[in-house]
């Protein structure tokens, strides 16, 4: 049996005492796959994110990632193993999409080092893989809200990551840019890279993940398949309505519809 690409081993996490996040966190996500983190909203999704980035420490617990502990590892080399596109990124709007994108070699770079030919040619491929190749010496000023998520998704694969992980990056988008953007990741993921999503439409994520972790209250409520997930019972017990699970016409996978 392969290696997970992330283990999550007993983790809590909390902002004060009396404000506990997560607690008692055990997950897997398989190499390759295409996993998505559902739960509503103060659940915890996006704390959990943050703590696989070591943007927070947790209180307990440890986070592997290829079977190495994050614990033991340089932030340069966090950075190299998982890029993460958070669901509130601010840049100066005066710089270049092809500046940007340029950021994400960093992690490869020292303090005083110039360009190499290997960090332009990871920002050329982003920006291929982006469908930016038309709008690298635009500012983010100019971009729809589209193009910026993007541009940004585009700087985190320059960090040449085997795992890609982004909190809700569908959120303002319209359908068909939420569309474009997983018809990307999916493309990606089938190129080998690891994905994981906080996503919030329950459809969109059956439609193209392979693998859910619902979350309620902090704490894992399910993990598997789709199939396994995506049930009326679970919908329930973790939202609090009730709907009616379907399949879907044409891919066969579940499809949540609210009930009054």
């Amino acid at each position: 049996m392969s290696q997970p690409a992330i283990s999550v081993h007993n983790l809590s996490f909390a902002y004060s005492v009396t404000e506990p996040v997560l607690t008692d966190v055990s997950l897997q996500v398989i190499s390759g796959s295409f996993t998505g983190i559902l739960g509503p909203n103060g659940a915890g999704k996006s704390t959990l994110l943050k703590l696989l980035s070591r943007w927070y420490k947790p209180d307990s617990g440890d986070i592997m990632i290829g079977g190495e502990s994050t614990k033991s590892m340089s932030h340069r080399e966090l950075s190299r193993r998982i890029a993460v596109v958070e669901q509130e990124q601010r840049f100066a709007t005066d710089i270049t999409v092809r500046e940007l994108v340029a950021l994400g070699r960093l992690p490869y770079q020292s303090l005083l080092s110039e360009e190499s030919e290997a960090d332009r040619q990871a920002v050329e491929l982003s920006l291929t893989q982006g469908g930016l190749l038309d709008l690298s010496e635009r500012t983010l000023s100019t971009l729809s809200g589209g193009e910026r998520q993007r541009a940004r998704l585009a700087m985190a694969l320059a960090q040449d990551a085997s795992i890609l992980a982004l909190d809700e990056p569908t959120t303002h988008l319209d359908i068909r840019h939420q569309l474009d953007l997983l018809t990307l990741l999916e493309t990606l993921r089938a190129q080998g890279l690891t994905v994981l999503a906080v996503l919030h439409d329950l459809n969109l994520a059956a439609l193209f993940c392979e693998d859910l972790i619902l979350l309620k209250e902090g704490q894992v409520y399910a993990t598997g398949t789709v199939d396994q997930v995506l049930t009326a019972e679970n919908i329930a017990a973790v939202y609090d309505c009730r709907a009616t699970v379907y399949r879907h016409p044409i891919h066969g996978v579940p499809q949540v519809a609210l009930l009054r």
